[in-house]
């Protein structure tokens, strides 16, 4: 190697070295903030013994401050104490610090041991930080960091702020704790140069005050305008804390921006437009209101008639003493209502307030309503008249009424009766109901239009009831007469179950043998209807509703009574309806007048459906056997088709010719076997000619 390459060598060394040196010097010199923690960490015994004697700190108070709060030591200013009740969450507790010492201390950490119900939260979660915390000492570990490296001069103080959060768990009241402080004692000038590090326990006035909340209600929100009402107002504290010394103060009455103080001061009782004015006392001494707790003032006031139907505010000035003791004041606004002024004249209504009441056309249909004083003054000389606004509307009752007195909110009622023609079925009208009156020296005049509705009649009769047999399935027919003034819709019509008939049915089956009969008739007649199957004229013969109504195979006396309706469909008026019911069992009973029930619904003009129960006597004759009847009928049905009787001649004429046949045949076969013996042929003819003539 060169020497100027080893000078070059050597000197790179030296340069590394030298950097080295730098970088290691730089750290110590400017320690990082991990460096700062350790170095603060003192190890010293705890120094227990706070008497005449002990140089360092002490806790001098302890109170609760807003989060915002600066360093009370960096400003010279007293933080405010702040209201904290349970469940306040993330809040700052403040700790004062003096020194006793006769030497400034440096570097001051306190861990803030925390009672049930708090948690440390902000800085006192950072792990880094906690590491400072002095195990030796054998405080619980639930606690909040709090530090301050300045410098704390003899006899001056330090606030230290923790971080604690606020459970809802946390009670009200005052907690024995206490803190572990670390401290640096220094010396020298301005007390730069560290001499020691100490810690001490110290005790901590732990307080949670709790906090008041207070608010105002009114107990009385609806008031009548020109009368001179009571009021009730309702003070409230919703904190967690007491409210002292309370006194509240009526200042305002009437609508917002009404209100306000004179030049001397004087709060204002009334609003300046007088739309309300304070009769009673403004001003309560209340003394305490506990927490959760409320009391009541009471006051009578008068509004104006200008006031009625408006809301009206109400505000009251509370001054008390809060947790801490300190005197607030505070103004809270709540309101009342103003009933509306009730109109200087009559009420015409109709009974209930009925709005369009139904009248029957032609026929006379009731027409109630009522006069009513809703004024404050006497109404006399009251005179009402009716009168209608269709000529096919005539009043035909009382159309004019005089009452002498009405006093202030009582009533009169009157009652007419009104005839509508057929042409206004399903149409409006309307009727003008006027009062004339006098009240107060003036008279007066009130009019309401009434309006109603004109519906047709609806009248249901049943005619011409009777018992017919079909096959072997007895029947009762019969027809529906609407004898109204307009149609029933939807019309149906069933045997009612409770109608009397089939009670006696169900007898007749009991005493004639447990049904025997009345079996047999089912079965004779299910041979000839299918189940389920339509019966004459429309009606039903069995099915699924069984029953003395049908004729399916679950019907008979072991079913109940006939469930199935048979649709009409509309009711015209004057126009019978016929219907038919197939009732099987009636041939069980002996011959006389029997009642019978008819259930028949329908729906009216207004499509509201109406169940009528029409209950008619009905004439059951002798029934004719029913065997007769099923030959007779199977003979009808042969000779009524000209189909099946020329089948069953041609089957008849087939046979005969296949018999003469056969006996031809049989005659041929014996002439040949005569005709080989010696018996004569001509007797032998004359034999068998003579047989067929005897046959035939």
């Amino acid at each position: 190697m060169s020497p100027i390459k080893s000078l070059q060598s050597k000197y790179f060394e030296v340069l590394a070295i030298l950097m080295v040196g730098i970088l290691f010097m730089s750290s110590f010199n400017a320690p990082s903030y991990g460096q700062v923690m350790q170095e603060n960490d003192c190890t010293a015994p705890l120094t227990t013994n706070i008497d005449a004697n002990y140089q360092g700190p002490v806790a001098v108070d302890a109170y609760w401050v807003d989060q915002g709060t600066t360093d009370a030591a960096a400003s010279n200013t007293t933080p405010v104490k702040k209201e904290v009740g349970p469940g306040e969450g993330p809040s700052v507790f403040a700790v004062v610090i003096n020194n006793k010492g006769d030497n400034p201390l440096n570097s001051v950490v306190g861990y803030l041991n925390l009672p049930d119900g708090f948690t440390p939260t902000g800085e006192s979660k950072i792990p880094q930080l906690l590491q400072q915390y002095n195990p030796a000492s054998k405080v619980a570990s639930n606690y909040a960091l709090a530090s301050y490296y300045g410098q704390v001069g003899a006899g001056s103080s330090v606030t230290l702020f923790f971080n604690v959060n606020v459970l809802p768990t946390a009670k009200v009241g005052t907690y024995s704790t206490n803190m572990v402080i670390n401290y640096k004692i220094g010396i020298g000038a301005a007390g730069l140069n560290v001499q020691s590090c100490t810690s001490a326990l110290l005790e901590v006035p732990f307080v949670l005050p709790g906090k008041v909340v207070m608010d105002v209600t009114t107990d009385t929100p609806n008031i009548l305008p020109a009368h001179a009402d009571p009021i009730a107002l309702r003070i409230v504290n919703k904190g967690s804390a007491n409210a002292t010394g309370v006194i509240a103060t009526i200042t305002n009455l009437g609508q917002k921006g009404n209100s306000g103080s004179s030049a001397t001061g004087t709060l204002t009782l009334s609003s300046t437009t007088t739309n309300v004015v304070n009769l009673g006392p403004n001003q309560f001494n209340l003394g305490d209101i506990p927490a959760n707790s409320s009391k009541v003032i009471k006051t009578t006031i008068f509004p104006a008639t200008s006031a009625a139907g408006q809301t009206q505010d109400v505000s009251v000035m509370l001054s008390y003493q809060n947790a801490w003791g300190k005197q607030l004041s505070t103004q809270l606004d709540t309101g009342i209502v103003v009933a509306p002024m009730p109109p200087e004249s009559l009420s015409l209504s109709y009974v209930g307030n009925s709005t369009s009441p139904v009248i029957t056309s032609g026929k006379l249909s009731p027409l109630n309503f009522v006069v009513t004083n809703n004024s404050t003054a006497e109404a006399s000389d009251v005179v009402v008249s009716l009168v209608s606004q269709s000529t096919s509307v005539s009043v035909v009752g009382q159309s004019t009424w005089t009452i002498p007195k009405l006093e202030p909110g009582q009533q009169q009622s009157l009652s007419t009766k009104v005839f509508a023609a057929n042409s206004l079925i399903d149409t409006p009208t309307s009727f003008t109901l006027t009062g004339n009156y006098v009240a107060n020296g003036q008279t007066e005049t009130n009019s309401l239009t009434l309006g109603a509705f004109v519906v047709g009649d609806i009248k249901l009769q049943i005619y011409g009831l009777s018992v017919n047999y079909v096959g072997n399935t007895p029947q009762i027919a019969g027809s529906l007469l609407n004898q109204g003034s307009t149609t029933g819709l939807y019309g149906t019509i069933q045997l009612a179950p409770s109608s009397p008939l089939l009670a006696d049915i169900k007898q007749a089956r009991i005493s004639g043998g447990n049904g025997s009969s009345l079996e047999t008739s089912f079965q004779s007649a299910n041979a000839q209807t299918p189940s389920g199957s339509a019966g004459p004229q429309g009606g039903f013969s069995g099915g699924s509703h069984g029953g003395y109504g049908g004729g399916g195979r679950q019907g008979g006396p072991a079913g109940g009574p006939a469930a199935s309706q048979q649709f009409l469909g509309d009711l015209t008026s004057d126009s019978p309806i016929p219907f038919s019911i197939p009732l099987y069992g009636l041939n069980l009973l002996k011959p006389g007048s029997y009642p019978v029930s008819f259930t028949v619904v329908y729906a009216d003009d207004l499509k509201n459906f109406h169940t009528v129960t029409i209950t008619q006597n009905l004439a059951v004759a002798r029934a004719p056997p029913m065997h007769v009847q099923v030959q007779q009928s199977s003979v009808s049905m042969i000779l009524g088709n000209p189909f099946l009787l020329g089948a069953i001649g041609a089957v008849f004429a087939g046979a005969l010719a296949a018999v003469m046949i056969v006996r031809k045949r049989k005659s041929r076969k014996k002439l040949k076997m005569l005709a080989g013996s010696d018996t004569d042929i001509v007797s032998v003819l004359e034999d068998s000619d003579k047989k067929n003539n005897e046959s035939k």
